[in-house]
């Protein structure tokens, strides 16, 4: 079973979240119609939070959130000439008092060689406060940003809807969508691209990127 953990591990994670969010804390089957209807494609739900755990229990070699990275990058106009699957890694709560156990939550790391580039998708649930929380010190990472800069991002995505667009941060590396959730607790995508907070995808495309992915997140 693949584990990893944010960049700064266990209680310097916990410590750098802590000073971000102290800077926050002032503001069924259907018919296949192009085959005769007899064929049947299983219906699927929005992923849950205890879905989720259960996935990054056991996240196997392939991704288990069912993203389909070429089709995402297709609909979102970017030409890139291979995607090559990469690492999956799961992680739970593990006993110490970092970010992930405080939240009760679960989160699924997919690596993915897109074109050049390297792509990460992280998929986050918690059980209690916001998805996007436990992702800040590596948004802050890949996207290079002041802390300044990722409060104001990190406001935004909280205020957004799941469901709406993704929120693009500044460099234009990194972007996070709220994801619909089948039960309570709160689910996020985070999609970095490139390296040192740069990408060779234009920020509307990692944004439309994003979404799709986001769109697609079932079980």
């Amino acid at each position: 079973m693949g584990k990893r953990r944010i960049p700064g591990g266990g209680l310097t994670v916990a410590a750098v979240v802590a000073a971000v969010l102290a800077a926050c804390s002032s503001y069924g089957g259907t018919k296949d119609d192009s085959g005769g209807g007899e064929e049947k494609k299983p219906t699927r739900s929005p992923l849950s939070v205890g879905t989720l755990r259960k996935l990054a229990a056991e996240p196997g070699t392939t991704c288990p959130v069912p993203y389909d990275v070429p089709a995402a990058l297709r609909a979102a106009g970017a030409e890139v000439d291979r995607v090559e699957p990469g690492s999956v890694d799961g992680e739970l709560p593990d006993g110490l008092d970092t970010p992930l156990a405080r939240a009760n939550g679960a989160l699924i790391v997919c690596g993915y060689r897109v074109g050049a580039e390297r792509a990460r998708l992280f998929t986050v649930g918690v059980a209690r406060g916001d998805a996007v929380d436990v992702m800040l010190p590596q948004i802050q990472h890949d996207a290079r940003m002041g802390r300044g800069a990722l409060r104001r991002y990190a406001e935004e995505v909280r205020e957004s809807e799941p469901g709406d667009a993704p929120v693009v941060a500044p460099g234009g590396s990194v972007a996070a969508a709220r994801l619909r959730t089948a039960g309570g607790g709160d689910l996020a995508l985070v999609v970095t691209v490139g390296d040192d907070g740069r990408t060779r995808l234009s920020r509307h495309r990692v944004g439309a990127l994003t979404r799709h992915l986001a769109d697609q997140a079932r079980r």
